[in-house]
């Protein structure tokens, strides 16, 4: 006997129907449920906002050393500082020991006389004329003229070798007489002047100097407007020099 399909399906629905039923009965009649098994827990969750700053904690123990005396790695040199101002002048230190003696230095010259330099001139007046003022005195007549320095002619002393020198006159007048000693290269100046006063009566006026020249410096005696020199037999008038000592270079 076949039983439609209608009736069939009326009866599935009733039978869920029940069964619905009777599982809400049985939770109405048993009480609480009984926990199930704990599901896998879930992805952390994202950071929550910072919190306060606490308080400040109490001081902590010195901390323990691990090596005693012992220095660490030299480090690298720092960069220079700025100079400091000059401090005060210290004591005199003590005097050093003397040095070693020096080399030898070279052989001098010799010190006999015929090594050194000979300068010499002695000159007469032979002439008996009227002197102007600011002129040479002449003293034409060469008596001695080592190495030529002298030149009559001009009546005056060039000098060749530098150095220091000696000049003297003795003058023969009758009446006033006022000699200058003159030395120089283009514009000579006078150096001292010699005076000497009579009256019609002969007289020798002498006079001298020492002169540090100059290489091609001259000397000469030079007339002023007291003029009473004369020069005839028996009352020279005689110009004279020599070299006394050569600078060290000449």
């Amino acid at each position: 006997m076949k039983t439609p399909r209608g009736s069939v399906s009326v009866l599935l629905l009733l039978l869920l129907l029940n069964l619905l039923r009777v599982s809400r009965a049985q939770s109405s009649c048993i009480g609480p449920s009984i926990p199930g098994i704990p599901g896998i827990p879930g992805k952390p969750g994202p950071d929550g906002k910072p919190g306060t700053p606490g308080t400040k904690g109490e001081q902590g123990l010195p901390g323990l050393v691990r090596h005693l005396n012992e220095n660490g790695e030299k480090g690298d040199p720092g960069f220079p500082g700025m100079p400091g101002k000059v401090g005060p002048k210290g004591p005199v230190g003590p005097k050093g020991v003397p040095g070693p003696p020096g080399a030898r230095g070279p052989k001098g010259e010799s010190g006999d006389y015929r090594a050194t330099q000979k300068i010499a001139f002695s000159a007469s007046r032979t002439i008996n004329h009227h002197l102007k003022s600011g002129q040479p005195i002449r003293f034409d007549h060469v008596i001695t003229n080592a190495n030529e320095n002298y030149q009559a002619r001009t009546s005056k002393f060039t000098c060749k070798v530098p150095g220091l020198y000696f000049f003297t006159y003795h003058a023969s007048s009758r009446g006033q007489l006022c000699v200058d000693i003159m030395r120089g290269r283009e514009a000579p100046q006078k150096v001292v002047t010699f005076c000497d006063y009579v009256q019609n009566t002969f007289q020798v006026t002498t006079g001298s100097i020492v002169l540090k020249l100059e290489k091609e410096e001259t000397v000469f005696l030079q007339a002023t407007d007291k003029n009473a020199l004369v020069g005839i037999d028996g009352a020279n008038s005689i110009f004279s020099g020599f070299l006394l000592f050569p600078d060290a270079e000449a």
